[in-house]
């Protein structure tokens, strides 16, 4: 229960997406938009449009899953995400989420602010 790894698969949508979405909402997109079922066991990414944002859903044994993350400074950087607007899902690995995930919180512009913030208190 509530565990990801690098056995399974990840899907992220590369086009911008509301993070008032929950459950059903990325549902609709994965079923309707993406063509995958939620049954596969796939993990599904969602990243807003100003890419301070991502989601994850995944179905589990006792129900879907969303994972949710905010950075408050930095932005989310994917290769994958918003190149060619007929894409309708790009195929990552585990070690490319994780990759993604760190790239925005270590940034060099998020440490930055940080040692700015430090020299100002």
């Amino acid at each position: 229960m509530f565990h990801l790894d690098h056995k399974m698969s990840y899907w992220l949508y590369p086009r911008p997406v509301s993070m008032r979405l929950g459950f059903t909402g990325l549902s609709g997109i994965v079923i309707n938009s993406m063509g995958k079922s939620l049954q596969s066991g796939d993990v599904f990414i969602f990243i807003n449009s100003t890419r301070n944002q991502l989601k994850l859903l995944h179905q589990e044994q006792g129900g879907l899953v969303l994972y949710s993350l905010r950075i408050s400074i930095g932005r989310i950087h994917s290769s994958c995400f918003m190149e060619s607007p007929a894409q309708i899902s790009a195929s990552l690995n585990y070690e490319e989420l994780l990759t993604m995930i760190e790239s925005a919180i270590n940034s060099p512009y998020v440490r930055r602010l940080q040692m700015l913030a430090r020299n100002y208190k």
